[in-house]
């Protein structure tokens, strides 16, 4: 045990020095590169300039972010606390809130269930009177989802509240996990990651081997525990238990804004309260299926920061400490990463389409710093982000958010009153290419402005290396854009519910469930059934044992050491409800734990797998060697 915390120290030291390093050599390319800007196109270069100054002040802001993260373990709550639980809602499908509503009733620690229905709808109202739930309505949908969750506080009366968005299911034990970290009195609330269960969803990335990676791992897995070690982790919206007398001192939840979680933290954290982040997903939500929805998240949220920048920007708002600034200023101002990038995009279209440099000259003297400068920043970024920021899928997900983060930051300046927008949580529009403009733009003007300096139409004279290196960086933009633009057509959303592998034996008969969902199941057996047929099935749900039937819609036929194998698509009959909720309940509480733990999460750095590399060739050796001197003849 102590060895190998000696290891982890270790390591950690090794990080340290890499981070500390590339810092060090970036710091002298930049002074350095002072004196290579190109008088005839000044602008240009101070242009150019500003985005490699830009990155180097971020990177320094994430580095001490993450420097050293948080572990927690949690205690066992108190008894006797009360809590209520939110569910805003305003015009999400009135099933998807069913299964929402199911895991918050499925919660251990005794608890009240509201639905908050901004929608004011017949039908929600219906379903909380059929599942024994609250239901808060108001007249007027006055500061959005903040003033739905303030209306709501005034109406009840527990200690903590809980908040869930309408399509995140907490597992039964969300509560007793979470509570105990009030024994703090000055805890204001504790949050967790908001993780997903729908694992084909457009920010998910499944490899080969398994290994499960998301454009929000680096934030959810490293970011957060970084902030929470300078108390600056921030309530993102769901998946928290706040104190309502923090709530309280504040206020409320803060209204004025579109991101109300992260303004209501900054509030909180500037009237001392403290805040805790629990790395355990004890919640799973629906992701953006398909580009059209992604977009229209990171634009909201990107709208909401740039309001909160003008309203309550954390480096004047009193109360805060250094360290917390810094913190809600590194995620803050990430939205401005869109012109950073813009600038690298179309700077190589530029250079070989006119002629026209920011860099005097790409020789030798500029090829030994910048070479260390771009390998040492890569290397450091991916030890420093543990192997969660995954350099090539987030320089894809940064061409496909960077225009959307333009548009999120001309919010700043024009200091427009926005509307708040739900996401859309099942979402069908197919991407084409008119939602995918900015990317295109980049792909021909990069394959345009290649052939043109390699064809001799060019008639300017430019240095050589110069137009190599620009063609080569072309290139590399010229990749990403036709990667992210052929993901994004071919990502679309093939089902409405998404199915949890179950791999459960039907007790009535001899069939495996591969995969299920409420409104149906793939299932596997040797019988042959004819398609619209109606099957029985009794299925063993955790502690609970249901009868459903189901249509047969569809067959597979393949064959395992010459045994005909069917495979079957079943749909559920309408009116086996308590069924169904039975599966839903299952599947939240069991199998997508199953799934989970299944998938292993990659996160290993470069160095680590040198590591595992290196080790697994010595154990190769040796045991090699061991074969050969116990051989009879040796």
């Amino acid at each position: 045990m102590q060895s190998g915390m000696s290891f982890q120290r270790e390591r950690a030291k090794g990080v340290g020095f890499i981070a500390l390093l590339s810092i060090s050599v970036t710091a002298y390319y930049l002074i350095w590169r002072l004196n290579t800007f190109n008088p005839d196109a000044m602008a240009f270069s101070i242009i150019l300039y500003s985005a490699e100054i830009y990155g180097f002040i971020t990177t320094l802001m994430f580095f001490f972010m993450i420097w050293k993260p948080t572990k927690r373990i949690p205690m066992a709550p108190e008894q006797g606390f009360t809590v209520d639980v939110f569910i805003p809602t305003l015009n999400e499908d009135a099933e998807l809130l069913r299964k929402t509503v199911l895991g918050c009733l499925n919660m251990n620690y005794p608890h009240k269930t509201y639905i908050l229905d901004d929608g004011r709808r017949p039908a929600v109202e219906a379903l909380a009177r059929e599942l024994g739930c609250g239901y808060i309505a108001r007249n007027v949908n006055r500061d959005a989802k903040a003033g739905n969750l303030n209306h709501a506080l005034g109406r009840t009366d527990g200690d903590f509240i809980a908040v869930f968005d309408a399509d995140h299911v907490p597992q039964p034990d969300f509560l007793e996990r979470l509570l105990g970290y009030f024994r703090d009195e000055k805890v204001a609330f504790v949050q967790t990651p908001q993780d997903f269960y729908n694992i084909d969803s457009f920010q998910h990335r499944l490899t080969k081997g398994k290994k499960l990676w998301s454009e929000q791992s680096l934030f959810y897995s490293l970011i957060q525990t970084g902030k929470d070690r300078w108390n600056a982790t921030y309530f993102c919206g769901s998946c928290a238990i706040l104190r309502r007398k923090a709530l309280e001192d504040i206020g409320g939840f803060a209204t004025g804004t579109v991101t109300e979680d992260l303004h209501t933290s900054i509030k909180l954290h500037a009237n001392g309260w403290r805040s805790v982040y629990h790395n355990e997903s004890l919640a799973y939500g629906i992701a953006a299926p398909v580009l059209y929805p992604f977009q229209k998240q990171r634009l909201r949220w990107g709208q909401g920061a740039m309001q909160v920048l003008i309203k309550d920007n954390p480096l004047f708002i009193k109360g805060l400490a250094i360290a917390q600034r810094v913190c809600y200023l590194a995620s803050m101002t990430t939205y401005f990463d869109g012109f950073q990038k813009a600038i690298y995009y179309f700077s190589p279209i530029i250079i070989l389409s006119t002629g026209f440099y920011p860099i005097m000259a790409f020789n030798m003297d500029f090829l030994i710093r910048f070479i260390p400068h771009l390998g040492l920043s890569i290397w450091a970024y991916e030890e420093m982000s543990r192997g969660f920021g995954r350099t090539l899928f987030i320089e894809q997900y940064s061409m496909i958010r960077f225009y959307t983060f333009i548009r999120s930051t001309i919010g700043f300046l024009r200091n427009k009153r926005l509307r708040f927008k739900v996401t859309p949580k099942t979402e069908y529009k197919k991407t084409d290419l008119k939602m995918l403009l900015p990317q295109v733009l980049i792909l021909s003007g990069s394959v345009t402005s290649i052939l043109y300096a390699i064809s001799g139409l060019a008639v300017y004279k430019i240095d050589r290396g110069i137009v190599i290196a620009n063609i080569f960086w072309a290139m590399v933009n010229t990749g990403i854009a036709y990667t992210v633009i052929k993901y994004s057509i071919e990502k679309i959303q093939r089902r409405r519910d998404f199915r949890f592998p179950a791999d459960i034996l039907a007790r009535n008969r001899l069939i495996v469930v591969e995969d299920l969902h409420e409104r149906g199941a793939l299932i596997q057996t040797t019988e042959k059934f004819k398609l619209g047929s109606i099957l029985s099935l009794r299925l063993s749900l955790g502690d609970k044992t249901v009868e459903i039937k189901g249509i047969v819609l569809y067959l597979k036929k393949s064959v395992n050491r010459r045994v005909p194998v069917f495979y079957y698509g079943i749909e559920f009959e309408d009116d086996s409800r308590d069924a169904k909720d039975a599966i839903i309940v299952y599947n939240f509480s069991h199998a997508v734990n199953k799934m989970m733990k299944g998938l292993s999460i990659d996160n290993e750095t470069p160095t680590a797998a040198q590591s595992r590399t290196t080790k697994q060739e010595l154990g190769f050796k040796a045991r090699s060697k061991v074969i050969v001197t116990s051989h009879p003849l040796a």
